[in-house]
């Protein structure tokens, strides 16, 4: 490709952009979600993993199945965190790399990782306005490691995918 093309005549760019807001869209549909909402639709999932993986959870007893419960759900909640700030972060490190073949970005992973976690601050902040729900700076944490993993990984696929084949 040549360097002249104007940025915003490659398709990479939009297509990257678009990628970035999709899954800029799926992390607020999930944050717009009131408590209740949200619980359900993770408790569901909860249940069906502690049945899959304790098939004798019925036969404890109920404190005992509150506390796996509250555990397990904890850890399917902030592994979703991780994941999809994940995906914004290998998304926005894709965005970064169609726009560098046209302009000079430095550090294009730390761009990605500011943007990411700016955007995990203001996904927070949003739940002030979401019933049940209210900013925590922990998740903000989790949701930027999510992103920096992202990123990581993008980094790797793109080494994986661009090393020299050997004959």
């Amino acid at each position: 490709m040549e360097k002249t093309k104007r940025w915003w005549a490659d398709r990479r760019v939009w297509l990257s952009l678009l990628l970035v807001l999709v899954v800029m869209g799926v992390i607020f549909t999930f944050s717009a979600m009131p408590a209740k909402q949200s619980s359900g639709a993770s408790g569901g999932f909860v249940t069906r993993l502690i049945r899959f993986f304790l098939p004798d959870f019925p036969s404890l007893t109920d404190e005992h199945q509150r506390q796996i419960r509250r555990a397990v759900t904890v850890l399917v909640r902030k592994t979703a965190h991780l994941l999809e700030f994940a995906a914004l972060g290998f998304s926005l490190r894709a965005h970064l790399a169609a726009l560098g073949t046209h302009m000079s970005i430095r550090r294009p992973w730390l761009w990605a990782w500011v943007i990411g976690a700016a955007y995990a601050a203001t996904d927070e902040l949003h739940q002030l306005l979401v019933p049940g729900r209210g900013p925590r700076l922990y998740d903000v944490g989790v949701d930027a490691v999510g992103v920096i993993l992202g990123v990581l990984f993008y980094l790797l696929c793109r080494r994986l995918l661009t090393r020299p084949r050997r004959k």
